[in-house]
């Protein structure tokens, strides 16, 4: 009888024992979200406005914002509040933009001009995640360390009004440059189902060292030093989470 009770007990502890162990949070996290950047702004941004103002006859706005973006990231937990997060972000947008019309007497002619210098910004970064698991809520931190990669675009565009078949367009490359990069910041994501979170908020600081102006490689002058930039990035979107 004690046998039998012993098996018993040894096949239900065998039962039990892999749910009391079983892992309370996820192997794995995959994050894709919008992403927007409040870009730190070139030392010359104001020179370069009004050179452009004055070759192209029209106004242009300046902006630090590059509203157009994604941010990506895949995450090992190696415990429940440790883990390593590998992030891909990019980001762009026109740092000095236009769309005006301007009149040549001299040629009897009207000019649209639209676009302007854009600014491209990716970031690929790896560094520990630090999570605080409280139920379906997840408030977490990072620091993420390497390559930002910049690069300007002159995306100005000139139209003739008269002769709309022809385009002059003078898109090309300004200027590309990598540099060692941080990323400090933190959010929190809120649980869907096992399966499932929303990241309602990721903020992180950005730093890197860019060339500090535009002017000397925009007109093709010459090298510009360096400088630090600091920029602001906001995400937000859903992490899948698998691997429990």
């Amino acid at each position: 009888m004690k046998i039998k009770l012993l098996i018993a007990t040894g096949l239900m502890m065998c039962m039990i024992c892999p749910a009391a162990f079983a892992q309370d949070y996820p192997k794995y996290d995959f994050f894709f979200g919008y992403s927007l950047m409040l870009a730190d702004e070139y030392d010359d941004i104001g020179d370069a406005k009004w050179d452009l103002d004055d070759y192209f006859h029209a106004n242009f706005k300046t902006s630090n914002l590059l509203e157009k973006g994604f941010s990506t990231s895949f995450t090992y937990n190696f415990t429940s509040t440790l883990g390593l997060a590998t992030s891909f972000q990019y980001n762009n947008g026109y740092i000095l933009s236009t769309k005006d019309k301007y009149y040549d007497w001299d040629w009897d002619d009207e000019y649209t001009i639209e676009g302007g210098l854009k600014k491209s910004k990716i970031t690929f970064l790896v560094g520990p995640r630090f999570n605080f698991r409280a139920g379906r809520v997840t408030p977490f931190a990072h620091a993420l360390f390497g390559l930002s990669h910049d690069r300007l675009l002159d995306a100005t565009d000139l139209k003739w009004s008269y002769y709309t078949e022809e385009n002059e367009s003078a898109s090309e490359t300004v200027r590309t440059h990598n540099s060692f990069g941080i990323a400090l910041g933190g959010g929190l994501d809120i649980e869907v189902n096992d399966s499932v979170a929303i990241r309602a908020i990721q903020f992180d600081y950005l730093m890197a060292n860019h060339p500090k102006d535009i002017t000397p490689d925009y007109w093709g002058i010459g090298e510009s030093a360096n400088r630090r930039f600091n920029n602001v990035s906001l995400s937000f979107g859903l992490v899948y989470r698998f691997g429990r």
